[in-house]
């Protein structure tokens, strides 16, 4: 799995665990690479109520929720969860 893979999984996670507000900081990330990920997210259905401001979404305590098809994912990703531990490893866990 590559980097981008990681990272929406990683955003589904904390979005699942209600670890929100979310920035690219918290994943050690480009303003970009972050945005991107959240784009895909919505567009493809796995995330829903994302706001956006000045063209950016932003993931705060009011919105952000896992659709059926995001916890799909999770659960079909599980393996993941296991080396998965958390913003505080995650960028670690990106060079696995």
């Amino acid at each position: 799995m590559n980097k981008k893979q990681k990272l929406r999984y990683a955003i589904l996670k904390e979005v699942y665990e209600n670890n929100t507000p979310l920035s690219e900081k918290d994943f050690h990330v480009e303003e970009e690479e972050f945005d991107e990920a959240v784009r895909f997210l919505t567009r493809e259905n796995y995330l829903m109520g994302v706001m956006y401001a000045d063209n950016r979404p932003h993931l705060n305590k009011i919105g952000p929720e896992l659709t059926e098809k995001g916890e799909r994912y999770l659960d079909e990703h599980s393996a993941l969860s296991k080396t998965y531990k958390g913003l505080k490893e995650v960028r670690e866990w990106f060079k696995l």
